[in-house]
C-alpha cells in the first residue's frame, strides 16, 4: 500500500470511525445533509458497504477495501486475484455458505502481522477480542452497514473482517486514537506527531525493505485465516 493510498484510507474511514466518546452524539457520517449534494469519501464508503448485498455491489466493495490493504506493488494481477477471493468468500459469507470469521482470529490475525513486521523494534504491539467486538459496536452505530454485530455479535463477513484489521492498523491495536489532537496555545486543538510505536510505519518500512512476494506472504496469510 502507498503511503498516498494509506493516507485516502485514513481520510476516508477517520470520518466514519470516530474516537468512543464522540460517537454517540453524532449523527452517522453519510448520512446526514441528504439534499446537499455533496459525497464525502465517508459516505461513499457507506454507500459501497450498502449495496455490497449484490454481486457488482460487493465486487466494488471488495475491490475498494483490496487496494487500501495489499500493498501496489504486489501488481495488478496479484491486487485482481485479492479481490475476487475477497468478494467471492463474503458474498457465500453473506447467504450462509460459508462460515463468518470469528472476532478472535480478526486479533489473531493483527497480532501476527505485527509480530512479522515489528523485527527488532521491541515488543510487538496487540490487541485482543474485546478490542475487535467494541470496535465493531462503535461501527455499527455510526453505520449499520459497515458492521454486522447486531446480526452475529461474535462473527464477521470478510468485508467486515479486512476494514477491522486496517481500523486496527490505524488504531494500533487499541480503541484509542492513536494520535489525538490536544489544546495549543490559544486553546484550539493542534494534532502533533506521534509518540511510540506505529503500526502503519512499521507496515511502511516492512514493505520498503522487502520483496513483493514478501508483501504477497503477509496478505495471504490473512486470507488463510480469513476462509478465503
Amino acid at each position: 500500500m502507498s503511503a498516498l493510498k494509506y493516507m485516502a484510507f485514513v481520510l476516508a474511514l477517520g470520518l466514519v470511525f470516530l474516537p468512543l466518546p464522540v460517537t454517540s452524539q453524532v449523527p452517522p457520517q453519510g448520512e446526514r445533509n441528504p439534499g446537499s449534494g455533496s459525497t464525502s469519501p465517508a459516505s461513499a464508503l457507506i454507500a459501497e458497504a450498502k449495496a455490497a448485498g449484490t454481486q457488482e455491489g460487493n465486487q466494488e466493495y471488495a475491490r475498494r477495501l483490496t487496494e487500501w490493504f495489499v500493498p501496489r506493488k504486489t501488481g495488478d494481477a496479484y491486487v485482481d486475484a485479492f479481490s475476487s477471493r475477497l468478494s467471492k468468500a463474503d458474498l457465500m459469507a453473506r447467504h450462509d455458505e460459508r462460515g463468518w470469521i470469528p472476532e478472535s482470529v480478526i486479533a489473531q490475525a493483527f497480532n501476527d502481522l505485527m509480530e512479522q513486521t515489528s523485527g527488532k523494534s521491541g515488543k510487538p504491539l496487540r490487541t485482543d477480542t474485546n478490542v475487535v467486538h467494541q470496535l465493531r459496536v462503535t461501527i455499527s452505530e455510526v453505520s449499520p452497514a459497515l458492521s454486522a454485530v447486531k446480526s452475529i455479535s461474535s462473527e464477521c463477513l470478510p468485508t467486515e473482517a479486512i476494514s477491522l484489521r486496517l481500523q486496527l492498523l490505524y488504531r494500533n491495536g487499541s480503541l484509542e486514537d492513536p494520535c489525538p489532537p490536544k489544546p495549543g496555545p490559544d486553546g484550539a486543538l493542534v494534532q502533533h506527531a506521534c509518540v511510540g510505536p506505529d503500526a502503519t510505519i512499521l507496515m511502511f518500512r516492512y514493505s520498503r525493505s522487502h520483496s513483493a512476494s514478501d508483501d504477497e506472504k503477509l496478505s495471504d496469510h490473512v486470507a488463510k485465516l480469513f476462509g478465503m
